[in-house]
């Protein structure tokens, strides 16, 4: 595909050197190419002058905030933003560059800008059928900084998210496939929470349940228990069976996403073991953390018949939750009950900056994860000391952005034995922290195996050095 967006883009050039091809339209096809070529680039600066050239264009503008806001660059996102409220009535799709800007906003504590962004967008759309849409869509956020009194204390709290999210949808005018899926998932909430408590799954809205977390895992620390938490996301349908009507994409689903971590598809004997060793590791966990229908709303499209199953994300999303649906079936019955919480949680902890809650006083760590200077990172920024640095391979689609790796080209299915092998008894009785992927769901299994109280921390400690992985709709 490079190599035709390449031949496509010298066709464009001269298109643009010599003929009269519009610039209008040579903005539009050269950011288009330039998105896919380098998907890691900052283009604010190129939509900036896109702007100044078609001021009108509601286009670009939203283009300059998307780049803005995936470049961290707030001051250029919030004009422009401002710029699109003045002069355009906006979308639903114009939801996460609101939920975006709010999360920046948020980082730096200013929930004033949250509230008054919020409303002034919400005003925008009022008397049309997308204003109930687009408050489903920013539900987190109302929920998180608009608390009513009438819901005030231990009513809210027990209610939570879910159940204010299920008022919502009640009301809405969604299509009926996505307002299904929705209450389905909340439904597999309510039942986890009834047969497993305390379940947390408000934790993008809860610093308390944040907060519960973190003294369970201090808790662990204190009597050197062994203890894991383990994420599953849409990756991790890898090693989940999917529902029958959607069995017949597994396969090609899965070699997608091992080719995205590692370059190339496993053998099928090597997916098969790969993926019992991880299935293992996660239904052995203390605390799983699971998509939640916050995880479920961000992708869903709420006016269409959609029911996440067109593409390899939602048919990800699904296939968790079928195994949610029938965690009897995957969860070992000698096992004590596991904690339930949001596969996000690892975010939340950083949205509510409770890191340092978590891990000042520890003691001592060992980190299992692609960046050779995390160790020092977390010794400064946490106070503890890292007493084993256990290296793996980037995933393939983060080589652009990783600038220090380790020298071995084997990718990590490769080298896993070896990586198992230097790992060793490190873990005994202390905190292991896991940023690896897919397979780091085995190797937290193994730590937790080998004595250690491990938390899958997956792409926090790339913010932690300084390079954005993920969504600016995640994490601001």
């Amino acid at each position: 595909m490079h190599i035709f967006m390449r031949r496509f883009l010298l066709v464009s050039m001269a298109a643009r050197d010599f003929t009269s091809i519009p610039a209008f339209a040579w903005f539009h096809v050269h950011g288009r190419v330039m998105d896919r070529l380098r998907p890691h680039e900052d283009r604010t600066d190129y939509w900036v002058r896109a702007v100044e050239r078609f001021p009108e264009e509601r286009a670009f503008l939203r283009k300059k905030v998307h780049a803005a806001l995936r470049a961290d660059r707030a001051q250029e996102a919030e004009a422009g933003l401002g710029l699109l409220l003045r002069r355009h009535r906006l979308a639903e799709r114009d939801c996460n560059l609101v939920t975006g800007m709010a999360n920046l906003y948020h980082r730096e504590g200013d929930e004033a800008s949250i509230r008054f962004l919020v409303r002034r967008f919400l005003e925008s759309l009022q008397g049309t059928r997308t204003y109930r849409i687009a408050a489903l869509r920013l539900s987190r956020l109302i929920f998180a900084h608009f608390p009513r009194a009438e819901e005030a204390g231990e009513k809210r709290a027990v209610r939570g998210f879910a159940g204010h999210l299920r008022k919502m949808l009640q009301k809405s005018p969604a299509a009926s496939k996505p307002k299904n899926l929705l209450l389905r998932v909340i439904e597999m909430e309510h039942k986890l929470a009834a047969e497993f408590p305390p379940a947390l799954f408000d934790t993008h809205i809860s610093p308390a349940q944040c907060r519960a977390f973190i003294e369970i895992v201090r808790a662990r620390l204190a009597a050197g228990t062994p203890f894991s938490f383990i994420r599953v996301g849409d990756g991790e349908a890898t090693c989940l069976p999917y529902e029958p009507h959607l069995a017949r994409f597994a396969v090609a689903d899965a070699a997608d996403r091992e080719r995205t971590w590692w370059g190339k598809p496993l053998d099928p004997a090597s997916r098969t073991e790969m993926s019992a060793l991880v299935a293992g590791a996660i239904w052995d966990a203390d605390c799983i953390g699971v998509p939640t229908v916050s995880r479920f709303l961000r992708d869903i499209r709420l006016e269409q018949d959609d029911a996440l199953e067109t593409g390899r994300t939602g048919r990800g999303l699904r296939a968790a939750l079928s195994a949610l649906e029938n965690i009897g079936q995957f969860r070992p019955r000698h096992l004590q009950p596991p904690i339930f919480t949001s596969c996000h949680l690892h975010q939340d902890i950083g949205r509510w900056n409770l890191y340092s809650e978590l891990l000042n006083g520890v003691g001592e760590a060992v980190v299992i994860s692609c960046h050779p200077g995390l160790a020092e990172i977390i010794e400064q920024r946490f106070a503890l000391r890292v007493v084993g640095n256990v290296l793996v391979p980037p995933r393939h689609a983060s080589l652009p952005v990783i600038k220090a790796r380790i020298s071995d080209t084997r990718n990590l299915p490769e080298m896993i034995d070896d990586v198992a092998s230097r790992l060793g008894d490190l873990p005994r009785g202390r905190l292991v922290i896991v940023g690896a992927g897919y397979l780091g769901k085995w190797l937290a299994g193994l730590a937790k195996a080998r004595g250690g109280i491990v938390l899958d921390l997956g792409s926090i400690v790339d913010y932690w050095v300084g390079i954005r992985t993920r969504s600016y709709v995640d994490l601001g």
